[in-house]
């Protein structure tokens, strides 16, 4: 099993991402990425990230994609992969097209297409 630690639900992925998704794992399950405060210290960051990764190891995961905030997502990939779960980033080809509008600002739409699950480096190999 997949456990999707994201903001982006499997129900929002393409259909050739949640393919391979259950190619390689058989099976998928959403995990909300959390909502990190910008006021938050090091503990409150440890305290969080240590209970996510509680009840994701309760669940014996094959593997984890973990994306969103930076500083949780470094904290995040850490602790999995001492616990000696696999840990992945969705990669994608990003389609920009940017409008000027009559008022003068910007509106950008961008598109990413899905390319492949890309495993994060071995943390304490670096």
């Amino acid at each position: 099993m997949l456990i999707n630690l994201t903001n982006h639900p499997v129900s929002r992925w393409s259909e050739e991402q949640r393919h391979e998704a259950i190619r390689q794992w058989n099976e998928i399950e959403d995990h909300p990425f959390p909502s990190v405060g910008a006021q938050w210290n090091d503990e409150q960051m440890k305290q969080c990230a240590e209970a996510i990764v509680t009840e994701i190891t309760a669940k014996s995961p094959d593997a984890v994609l973990c994306q969103g905030e930076m500083s949780m997502t470094f904290l995040l990939v850490a602790m999995l992969q001492k616990k000696g779960i696999p840990v992945y980033a969705a990669t994608s080809e990003r389609q920009s097209r940017e409008e000027l509008l009559p008022d003068g600002t910007i509106s950008k739409n961008i598109i990413f297409h899905f390319v492949q699950f890309r495993k994060y480096g071995d943390l304490a190999k670096l």
